[in-house]
């Protein structure tokens, strides 16, 4: 897939086969609690982001197919994070790829229900969310320079900050977003698909809280650079 994927096509355009994988390293994690065979496939697939996040969505789809899968994939993927986030230093990194470099970027904080749905999915019952946000909260700070300015990191962030108290989504959550959507003074992203809603959700938080400051000045930053559905909440 990846020799194909510098041909400038790809076998995978759907993710089968990064699914069919993702499926049997899982299935290898929970058997012998090894990360390392997931974790060099994963290896391989970073010279293609577009093979990357399928990979990435496919393990994430996997783990929603029964409670096996599901307890394996939230035992590997803060390592598997902690892991990706390296490939920022690289050169070329996934992340800057003009065309997916965002998917794979926001694929790294896991959304499985999304991706359950294909044909090769095995969900018999209702697919698990088994997404647990409190065991990623703590790579996010190192997550964010893969994923500044580009609007699918943001809605993959608000996803996991929706699982978390209201206190965490404003005392820490407001800060992050505010890092993905404003670099160096200038917004590079005004909305994404949740921003807006997630805002206001948070605003009665952030007051309570005494950070409507600092929720009210990303506000008025988007709402500045053209964000409409914000304008009714800025100063």
């Amino acid at each position: 897939m990846v020799a194909q994927e510098s041909e400038g096509w790809s076998a995978d355009d759907r993710g089968t086969h990064t699914l069919v994988a993702a499926r049997a390293l899982l299935e290898g994690f929970a058997k012998n609690d090894d990360i390392r065979p997931l974790l060099e496939h994963l290896d391989a697939l970073r010279a293609g982001a577009q093979l990357m996040s399928n990979f990435l969505h496919g393990l994430a789809a996997a783990g929603a197919e029964n409670d096996r899968l599901a307890e394996a994939a939230r035992g590997v993927w803060p390592s598997l994070l902690r892991h990706a986030i390296g490939y920022l230093s690289e050169e070329p990194s996934p992340y800057r790829d003009h065309h997916w470099g965002d998917w794979a970027a926001a694929a790294l904080l896991p959304d499985p229900l999304p991706w359950t749905q294909g044909l090769y999915n095995e969900v018999v019952g209702e697919p698990i969310d088994w997404v647990r946000a409190d065991d990623l909260v703590e790579v996010i700070d190192d997550w964010l320079p893969a994923a500044r300015g580009e609007v699918k990191p943001v809605d993959a962030l608000i996803s996991i900050l929706r699982k978390l108290p209201e206190e965490v989504q404003v005392t820490r959550g407001v800060p992050w977003v505010s890092d993905l959507c404003i670099q160096d003074g200038r917004v590079t992203v005004k909305q994404s698909w949740f921003s807006d809603s997630w805002l206001k959700e948070m605003r009665t938080t952030a007051e309570e809280l005494g950070k409507l400051d600092e929720w009210q000045m990303l506000v008025d930053s988007l709402v500045v650079a053209g964000n409409e559905g914000l304008a009714p909440y800025s100063r």
